[in-house]
């Protein structure tokens, strides 16, 4: 069977699986890694479907890209100190310990070899926590932490890994050389992100084909990871950062008709991906344990691994959010030891896991056991607690609250409320006229019929009287959207479906109006 064909059929699967999957409550990624392992033992299938060196090249910066413009630079600042626990001391942490396991279960592995399995295995993949968080309904700041984790974490680990790998192939580890990639990657990787994303939004700013607006925002991921890739670091951070500043700071540089064109490729971009991601981790499973080079070792390597892994996050997420907790008790926020037991078991390992092992060396010291080990992780965790994680957040009841539900409604009204107060200043100012402001004052009341009771008085009066938005109320509801989301006061994804709306209703009326 023709690779192309698997692939094909994969795409498919991700189409007309995941809908399903979420019908009966079934976490996509853990369906979709079966989908792949299915198709893995076809009689004629193929020994591989992409070529490894590609897999992180191709995935991981459109993934990271969408995730990271659906974050809130507010959420970064304010849980920078957990942030930087998880992302830097939980990747190291989880390095050594999985590296002194392999190391103890099979002496003969190479340090450095042990060095890269831990570094292969220890960053949570962001795409399945986010995916399986956002449709459980967790609290705001668990969503928040696990993102923000899944973004920085995978540059420590690629850091750590690159370096391991070149000492096992030399047999030396190059001083000069590792603090050059770290150099790199942790110093100019964000200045380099800062200035793909400037670039991208002024380009995007001065484009009105909103076709050319979204391929431009589908090559930036990929202008900031290889860019970095090029100078010997690595391109995670910068693809992180060009992200974060195009969904705090780019989207008033679209046309009406880029935001909505540009919002709905990008969602479909990142399902598509993610989800082939997940079914080729099912695939390589099967190719790997069918592999007659893995010894038979190395199962005994593999479920040591996986429950070192899992331990260890644990271990060290629990103290951790108990210290948190002390010092939030006197907010209204609240980090309880559920929301704790919650954060330590969605570290699903994925498509960061998946590529670096298939990266390995043919003449990698160890690469069998390696292999096997990083992808018995990334099933394990997947189905195991991928299908137990929403029994476990039912169970301790961590939910988001009404207010934190209400975010829609909320960005909605203190948009409208933001066009009101740019009509009133046209009206006074002579630009727009009585007849003009009163047509447009009925259409905003029947766009906006809810409001907040905590509203100004003002802010309600004025949407109750008023509903449609030229070019100036729009650019007024966009700001004060962007505002809120930049404050960390509603969710990202509430912002993004209220700047949707407006985006909509401007297309709407830029077509009823013939302009």
């Amino acid at each position: 069977m023709n690779s192309l064909v698997v692939v094909l059929v994969l795409l498919l699967g991700v189409v007309l699986v995941s809908p399903l999957a979420d019908r009966f409550g079934v976490p996509a990624p853990v369906a979709l890694t079966l989908v792949g392992a299915l198709l893995a033992l076809l009689p004629d299938a193929p020994t591989e479907l992409i070529e490894p060196e590609l897999v992180l090249p191709l995935f991981l910066p459109p993934l990271l890209f969408a995730a990271a413009q659906r974050s809130s630079r507010r959420d970064f600042t304010r849980n920078w100190k957990i942030l930087l626990a998880l992302a830097v001391g939980l990747v190291l942490v989880t390095t050594a310990v999985v590296a002194a396991v392999a190391r103890w279960i099979d002496p003969s592995l190479p340090l450095w070899s042990a060095i890269a399995l831990g570094a292969i295995v220890s960053p949570p993949d962001p795409v399945a926590a986010t995916s399986l968080a956002g449709r459980l309904g967790l609290p705001k700041r668990l969503v928040s932490i696990l993102e923000g984790e899944g973004l920085i974490n995978d540059a420590v680990a690629l850091v750590v890994y690159t370096m391991a790998v070149s000492a096992a192939l030399t047999g030396s580890l190059s001083v000069p050389d590792g603090a050059g990639t770290l150099a790199v990657s942790v110093l100019v990787a964000p200045l380099a992100g800062l200035f793909v994303g400037w670039v991208g939004r002024t380009l995007i700013s001065h484009l009105s084909d909103p076709r050319a607006e979204v391929g431009l925002s589908l090559l930036l991921p990929y202008a900031a990871y290889l860019g970095l890739e090029e100078l010997g670091g690595s391109g995670v951070l910068a693809v992180v950062v060009a992200g974060l500043m195009l969904g705090q700071h780019g989207s008033d540089a679209y046309t009406g008709a880029g935001f909505l064109a540009g919002g709905t490729v990008w969602r479909v971009l990142d399902w598509m991906i993610g989800g082939f991601a997940f079914g080729l981790v099912g695939f390589e499973l099967v190719k790997v344990v069918a592999d007659p080079g893995v010894p038979t070792y190395g199962v005994g390597v593999a479920a040591a691994v996986c429950l070192a892994a899992v331990m260890t996050r644990g271990l060290f997420v629990l103290p951790l959010g108990w210290l948190a907790g002390r010092r939030m008790r006197k907010t209204s926020e609240g980090h309880g030891w559920r929301e704790s037991v919650v954060v330590s078991w969605a570290g699903m390992r994925g498509v960061v896991t998946l590529a670096t092992a298939l990266a390995l060396p043919d003449d990698f010291p160890g690469r069998p056991v390696v292999l096997f080990a990083a992808i018995a992780v990334v099933v394990v965790t997947l189905i195991g607690q991928g299908l137990s994680l929403p029994w476990l957040v039912r169970a301790l009841g961590v939910r988001s609250s009404e207010e934190e539900q209400d975010d829609i409604g909320r960005a909605r009204a203190l948009a409208a409320g933001a066009a009101l107060a740019r009509l009133d200043e046209l009206h006074a100012d002579g630009r727009v006229d009585d007849e003009v402001a009163g047509v447009v004052r009925k259409r905003y009341a029947r766009a906006v019929p809810d409001l907040r009771e905590d509203l100004p008085e003002a802010v309600q009066q004025r949407i109750f009287d008023v509903t449609k938005v030229s070019r100036h109320l729009r650019d007024a509801e966009q700001a004060a959207v962007l505002s809120l989301r930049s404050e960390g006061e509603v969710s990202a994804e509430a912002a993004d479906r209220v700047l949707r709306d407006i985006a909509a209703r401007s297309l709407r009326d830029s077509y009823r109006h013939g302009s």
